[in-house]
C-alpha cells in the first residue's frame, strides 16, 4: 500500500435537463478508481446546481495501480421507474500528483463529458493523493515534458540515451462481449482503454528511464495504431535526460511557498493533515554565471545570445555532458546502438555538422497472433529494422547522431506503412559554452563529397568561405540558435496525389511499396520548384503526411521554409517546354521571374545575396548548371508551376510549421490568448490529379487566412494536415493552425504610463480574435467552461515577458465524440476541439498551472458512419502544464 487517494465531491453546474416534465434533474456521481469499492453521493433532487458536499471517500492502491489507471467520476440522473440516464464522465490522472515538487492535490471545476452529447456541466471536486513509497526509486519521480527543449526553470546536465515503448491490447470496438453494445458504452470503453495504455507506457519508460540514470524525458510523444480488429498499439519515443532545477534563492522555514490556486475561503474546508502548502520554489532569479566577452568573429556567439534558446546551463566550468553512446551496465545494448534523440533545439557548440534528412519507410501486412506478447515482439522487430536502415543512412553522411527522430505509421486494413524520419548530424560530445565557434559551421558539409553516394555540387560556404555546403538544405529540427538567416521564414507546402487499384494483401502491400519511391521523387522535386520561387534555399522542421487508402496515395511535406546566408542564393526557377510555342514559355517565365522578385521583397531578403533582375536566355551549355530547368511535357506541369505562384497568405502575416519563425526576433510579442484556427475540406477522389488537389487545399489555406485579414501583423504557427481516407472515394483534409495577433515592441508600450493603453488594446484585440467561437452552441457557451481563459494555451515552450515559476510535467486528454447528427462536419470538428481544450484548461487549473506549452493535437482521426450523418471523431491533445508570472504586466484590474 504505497499510497492514499481521497476524493471529495463538492458541487456541480448547469447540468442538462433530464427530466422533462420539471424540466430539472435528479444528479447523484458514481466515485471509482481502478476495480476498487464504488463510492456514491447522495441525490440531490430537482437542481441543475446540485451541492452535494460529500465526505471524503478513501481508496488504498499499490504503485502500479496509482500509475495506470485512472479516476472515473460518473454523473448520473436518478429514475424511479427507468433506468438511471448518463449524464457524463470525468477521468482525472493522478500521476502529476505524485511527481516531485508537484502539489499533493488538486481542485477545481471539471467539465462533464459524454461522448454522445459533449460537454454536459460542470463539476467541482478535490482530490488528494498521499504516497508513502519513495518517489526516486519508482517511475513516478522520472519527469516528462512534450517540449523538445528543456523548461527554463531546469538546466541540463546529460543526455543519456534514446527510449522507446510500445504496448497493445485488444480493440473494445472489435471485441466479443456477451451482451449488448451501444454507442456510449462502446465509446467509454475505448476512451478508457487509451488513457489506461498511455498511463501504462508512461510508467514503463519511467522505469527504462530509472535504469538509464536519468530522472527526465524530454521530446516525449505518444502515437496511437488503431489496427482494427488487430488491435490497439500506443508508442511512445523519448529522449532520457538527467536534468537539475536551477540555483535558487533560500526559502524562510516560516514562509509557506506560494499556492497557485485560489481556493474558496467559505464552504469548502482542507481536513488538516492534507492542509499543508505547495512546496514548490518561489520566482527564479535569473543568473548569468558564463563569461559575457564579446566575440570578433563574425556570425559568432557568446552567452549573452542563449536567453532566446529557452534553455538553461550551469557555469562553463561544469559544461554538460552527452553520451555518444556509452553502453552503462544497467543499459540495453540496442540502446547504445541507436543514437536517436527526439530533442529538436540545442544550443550553439552541441550540433557541429548537419549531414541532412535521413529516413526509412517499410510496407508491412497485419497478421493476428496467439498472444499478446508476440504482437508487441513482433511490432518491436518491425521497428527495429526500420531505426538500423535510419542508422546506416546516417553513418552514410559520416555523422555520428540522429537529432529531430520522429516515428509514425499509417494503417489501412490489413496494411501497415511505417515511417521514420530525423536530421544527422555531428554532435560534440562535452561543449563549453566559453568556446567561441563560427555560426555558419553547422551548415558545412561533414561527410567526403568524392566517397558520396549521391551526386552533388558543393558550394563554398557564403559566411567564412572556408567549409563546403549543399544547394538545398532540409531538417527536422528548427533553425539552430545565432545561425545567420537572411530575411524572414515563411510556410511551404506541397503534395502529391495517385490513385491505385483496388486490391488486398500482398497485391496491395507491393503496389503501394513500387509507388512510395515516385511519390517521394515528385514532393521533393515539388519543394525544391517552390523554394527557387521563394527566394529561398532551406526547408526548416519539415514534417510529412502519408495517408493510404484502398484506391489512392496522399503525400503532403510542409515546412518552413528560410534563405541561410551560408548556402548559395536560390536562382530563379527555368521552364522549358519543346510542344508549346515560345510566346506562351516567355509569359509562364515572366510570371516566375515576377513572383520571384515579390517574394524577395516581401520576406526581405538582401538583394545583396539574392540574384535580381530578367532572367537570361537559356542555355545548357553556357548557363551556370546549378540552374534548375523543369520541362513541362503537358498540362499537368504547367497547371503545378501555376499553382506553386500564387501567395497563399496575407503580406503583413508570420507563417512557420513551428512556433517560431526564423529571421523574427525580439521586435514582435504575441497577445495573451493564442486560438486554435481548423479549416476541413471533403474531396471527391474519382479523376482527381495533384494540381486540382493543390489548388483546393491552397483555397482552403486562404480561407484560413481570411479571418485575420484585419490585423496588421499576425502569427500564424504550427501549421499542421491531418489527412483521412473514411471513403474508397473520398479524401478528408483537416488544416489546423495557431493563430496570434502581435504588436511592435516599442519604449513607449513599456512606459508605466503608458501600461493601461496597451493593457485595454490587448484585451479588446483578444476578445475580438475569438471569431472561432462563435460557432459553438448556447448552452456551452452559458456553462462557463469554455470562457475560463485563465489558463493559455501555447505551441511554443516559452511565452515573451513570462518567467516559469513551476513546471507540472506533460498532460494529455483523450476524447471520443460521436453523433448521429452531423449536418456539417466542420463546425462539429471545431466544436469538439473547442470543448477538448476547455477540458485541458479545467486540467491545467486544478493543479494550479496558468499555461499549457507545447500545446497541439496529437491524434485527430474522422470516422464516418455507416448511416448518412454520422461522424466519429477521436481526439488526443497534449502539451506541458506550468505557472508563470508576466513581468511588466498590468493587473486585470488596471484600466
Amino acid at each position: 500500500m504505497p499510497g492514499i487517494v481521497k476524493v471529495r465531491i463538492l458541487e456541480g453546474r448547469d447540468l442538462p435537463i433530464m427530466d422533462r416534465a420539471s424540466e430539472l434533474t435528479d444528479a447523484y456521481v458514481d466515485v471509482k478508481f481502478h476495480e476498487r469499492t464504488i463510492f456514491r453521493t447522495q441525490v440531490c433532487s430537482k437542481t441543475l446546481c446540485p451541492k452535494w458536499n460529500s465526505d471524503w471517500f478513501t481508496f488504498e492502491v499499490d504503485d502500479e495501480q496509482i500509475q495506470e489507471d485512472l479516476l472515473q467520476i460518473k454523473v448520473f440522473d436518478k429514475d424511479t421507474v427507468t433506468a438511471n440516464d448518463p449524464i457524463g464522465k470525468v477521468h482525472v490522472s493522478l500521476v502529476p500528483l505524485t511527481s516531485p515538487g508537484n502539489p499533493n492535490y488538486l481542485t477545481g471545476w471539471f467539465p462533464i463529458f459524454d461522448t454522445l452529447h459533449g460537454i454536459r456541466g460542470e463539476i467541482k471536486i478535490i482530490v488528494k493523493v498521499k504516497y508513502i513509497s519513495d518517489t526516486k526509486q519508482s517511475s513516478c519521480g522520472v519527469k516528462f515534458f512534450y517540449s523538445k527543449t528543456v523548461p527554463s526553470i531546469y538546466h541540463l546536465v546529460e543526455v543519456k540515451s534514446f527510449v522507446e515503448e510500445l504496448v497493445i491490447e485488444d480493440d473494445p470496438e472489435y471485441k466479443w462481449i456477451d451482451k449488448i453494445r451501444t454507442t456510449r458504452a462502446s465509446n467509454e470503453a475505448r476512451q478508457l482503454l487509451f488513457l489506461r495504455l498511455a498511463s501504462s507506457l508512461q510508467r514503463k519508460i519511467g522505469s527504462k528511464v530509472l535504469d538509464l540514470g536519468g530522472n527526465a524525458v524530454i521530446g516525449y510523444r505518444q502515437c496511437l495504431d488503431l489496427e482494427g480488429s488487430f488491435g490497439v498499439v500506443v508508442r511512445a519515443i523519448g529522449t532520457c535526460v538527467t536534468i537539475k532545477e536551477n540555483r535558487m534563492p533560500p526559502c524562510s522555514p516560516t514562509t509557506p511557498g506560494p499556492d497557485y490556486r485560489a481556493y474558496p475561503a467559505d464552504s469548502y474546508p482542507i481536513t488538516p493533515e492534507y492542509d499543508s502548502p505547495h512546496k514548490v520554489l518561489p520566482l527564479l532569479l535569473k543568473q548569468s554565471s558564463v563569461s559575457k566577452s564579446s566575440v570578433t568573429k563574425k556570425h559568432s556567439c557568446t552567452s549573452d545570445s542563449l536567453s532566446d534558446t529557452g534553455m538553461s546551463f550551469p557555469d562553463a566550468t561544469s559544461p554538460v555532458q552527452f553520451n555518444l553512446p556509452i553502453i552503462q551496465p544497467k543499459m540495453a545494448s540496442n540502446y547504445a546502438d541507436f543514437p536517436f534523440y527526439t530533442m529538436g533545439s540545442f544550443p550553439p557548440g552541441f550540433v557541429t555538422n548537419i549531414g541532412g534528412l535521413v529516413s526509412s519507410r517499410s510496407v508491412r501486412l497485419l497478421d493476428k497472433l496467439e498472444s499478446m506478447s508476440e504482437e508487441s515482439d513482433t511490432r518491436d522487430k518491425l521497428w527495429l529494422e526500420l531505426r538500423k536502415e535510419v542508422r546506416t543512412h546516417m553513418k552514410t553522411l559520416g555523422c555520428t547522431a540522429v537529432i529531430g527522430y520522429s516515428e509514425q505509421s499509417t494503417i489501412c486494413d490489413k496494411l501497415c506503412v511505417l515511417s521514420a524520419i530525423g536530421t544527422a548530424v555531428i554532435l560534440n560530445p562535452s561543449p563549453s559554452l566559453a568556446d567561441e565557434f563560427i555560426a555558419c559551421k553547422p551548415c558545412h558539409i561533414p561527410y567526403n563529397i568524392q566517397s558520396s553516394p549521391f551526386n552533388i555540387t558543393p558550394h563554398n560556404c557564403s559566411v567564412c568561405g572556408s567549409g563546403k555546403v549543399p544547394d538545398i538544405l532540409l531538417t527536422t529540427i528548427d533553425i539552430l540558435p545565432n545561425t545567420p538567416v537572411n530575411g524572414n521564414g515563411c510556410f511551404i507546402q506541397v503534395q502529391a496525389f495517385r490513385t491505385k487499384k483496388k486490391q488486398t494483401g500482398e497485391n496491395s502491400a507491393r503496389d503501394i511499396g513500387q509507388q512510395l519511391p515516385f511519390l517521394e521523387y515528385e514532393i521533393h522535386q515539388q519543394l525544391s520548384h517552390k523554394l527557387k520561387i521563394k527566394g529561398m534555399n532551406a526547408v526548416v522542421g519539415i514534417r510529412y503526411e502519408l495517408c493510404v487508402g484502398e484506391t489512392a496515395i496522399l503525400y503532403i511535406a510542409s515546412g518552413t521554409a528560410v534563405y541561410l546566408s551560408s548556402l548559395p542564393p536560390a536562382s530563379p526557377l527555368r521552364v522549358r517546354c519543346d510542344t508549346a510555342e515560345s510566346t506562351q514559355v516567355d509569359k509562364l517565365q515572366e510570371a516566375i521571374q515576377a513572383a520571384y522578385e515579390k517574394n524577395v521583397t516581401c520576406y526581405n531578403i538582401s538583394r545583396s545575396e539574392s540574384i535580381s533582375g530578367p532572367a537570361p536566355d537559356l542555355n545548357l551549355s553556357v548557363t551556370n548548371k546549378d540552374v534548375i530547368v523543369v520541362d513541362i511535357e503537358d498540362p499537368k506541369d504547367e497547371k503545378k508551376i501555376e499553382n506553386s505562384l500564387k501567395s497563399l497568405f496575407l503580406d503583413h502575416m508570420f507563417t512557420s510549421s513551428s512556433s517560431t519563425v526564423p529571421g523574427v526576433n525580439g521586435d514582435m510579442i504575441p497577445c495573451e490568448a493564442a486560438h486554435i484556427m481548423t479549416q476541413i475540406c471533403r474531396i471527391d477522389t474519382p479523376g482527381l490529379e495533384t494540381a486540382d488537389l493543390d489548388k483546393i487545399i491552397n483555397k482552403n489555406m486562404q480561407l484560413l487566412c481570411f479571418k485575420l485579414r484585419k490585423y496588421k501583423s499576425c502569427f500564424l504557427s504550427n501549421i499542421r494536415f491531418n489527412v483521412h481516407m473514411p471513403d474508397d472515394d473520398e479524401l478528408v483534409i483537416l488544416i489546423s493552425a495557431i493563430g496570434t495577433i502581435s504588436l511592435p515592441v516599442s519604449p513607449v508600450v513599456r512606459a508605466v504610463d503608458n501600461k493601461r493603453r496597451f493593457h485595454r488594446f490587448l484585451s479588446s484585440a483578444s476578445n475580438e480574435i475569438r471569431f472561432c467561437e462563435e460557432e459553438l452552441n448556447s448552452s456551452l457557451e452559458s456553462s462557463g467552461s469554455l470562457n475560463n481563459t485563465a489558463v493559455q494555451l501555447t505551441p511554443a515552450d516559452h511565452i515573451p515577458g513570462a518567467t516559469v515559476q513551476h513546471c507540472f510535467g506533460h498532460l494529455s486528454v483523450f476524447l471520443i465524440r460521436e453523433s448521429a447528427d452531423v449536418r456539417d462536419l466542420s463546425s462539429f470538428t471545431k466544436n469538439f476541439i473547442m470543448e477538448a481544450q476547455a477540458i485541458m484548461r479545467a486540467h491545467v487549473a486544478s493543479l494550479g498551472g496558468n499555461v499549457l506549452f507545447e500545446f497541439r493535437i496529437s491524434e485527430l482521426v474522422l470516422i464516418d458512419g455507416p448511416q448518412k450523418f454520422q461522424a466519429q471523431i477521436l481526439l488526443s491533445i497534449s502539451g506541458d502544464a506550468a505557472h508563470v508570472i508576466y513581468e511588466n504586466r498590468p493587473s486585470s484590474s488596471s484600466g
